[in-house]
Order: structure tokens, then C-alpha cells, then sequence
């Protein structure tokens, strides 16, 4: 996934760079297209990459879900891999019973 958005970032930003040229030339026709591709391509990413994160804070923590689950969002790949470690490495009695 990581090298997927290296890829598709760096696109993006070629793209960019090319539509900011034509927009000082006078040029506006790509530069919605341009903008609403990165817009759908960042909320994707966001979207893939923290959802699995408040999916275990919110089902792990049920005395507080909610801030639970700001902390998955914010910090989903941190949270994912405590949870990893405590549940499969150090193999915790009881933790999180999904």
C-alpha cells in the first residue's frame, strides 16, 4: 500500500506542478480535474488506512469508545501495532476478544 501511495502521491504532484504552469498561462481546464483527483485520492488513503485502527479502539475499549476512537483515527498505524504486539506477541489473557 505504502509504495501504491508513494506512486500515486508523486503523480499527483507532477500533475500539480503542470496544472499550476497552465493556470499562470492562462490555461483553467485541468485544474478542477487535477484538484478533485487529489481530494478522492487523499480521502481514500485516509479512509483505508485508519478505518481498521477506530474499528479495533472502538470494539477493544467499551467503557469509551468515542475518545478511543479519535485516538485509532489520529494514531491508527501506532495503535494497530500496540494492539498486534499485546495480543498476538506478548499474548495477553483476555485482551480484546474480537
Amino acid at each position: 500500500m505504502s509504495i501504491f501511495s508513494l506512486t500515486a502521491i508523486n503523480l499527483m504532484r507532477r500533475r500539480n506542478y503542470e496544472s499550476f504552469k497552465n493556470y499562470l498561462n492562462g490555461d483553467f481546464s485541468n485544474l478542477v480535474q487535477d484538484n478533485m483527483f487529489n481530494i478522492i485520492y487523499t480521502t481514500l488513503i485516509i479512509i483505508v488506512m485508519a478505518i481498521p485502527g477506530v474499528l479495533v479502539a472502538i470494539n477493544c475499549n467499551t467503557k469509551n469508545p468515542i475518545r478511543y476512537g479519535i485516538l485509532g483515527f489520529i494514531f491508527s498505524d501506532i495503535y494497530l501495532l500496540q494492539w498486534s504486539i499485546k495480543k498476538f506477541i506478548m499474548k495477553y489473557p483476555n485482551y480484546c476478544p474480537l
